[in-house]
């Protein structure tokens, strides 16, 4: 299996340190894992799209000046 290495802050190493009864790489592997099938199944969604950027960016600026007008009146 490949390795992967990473940096941490030292608060969350001393953290995992004092509780070494966890096995952190299988909680690590299986926190990536979920994420990448969640990855997977985006790629597989967004290959059968027919949305182009210029349509996305035009959404995008659509949708937040909806969200600008909505929250400048409350």
């Amino acid at each position: 299996m490949p390795s992967v290495t990473f940096q941490i802050p030292s608060e969350v190493k001393e953290i995992l340190s004092k509780h070494s009864e966890v096995k952190w790489d299988k909680v690590v592997a299986d926190t990536l894992w979920n994420h990448a099938k969640k990855l997977r199944l985006l790629d597989k969604i967004a290959s059968k799209s027919k949305l182009t950027q210029p349509n996305a960016t035009q959404l995008d600026k659509a949708i937040k000046a909806t969200l600008l007008k909505h929250y400048k009146r409350t």
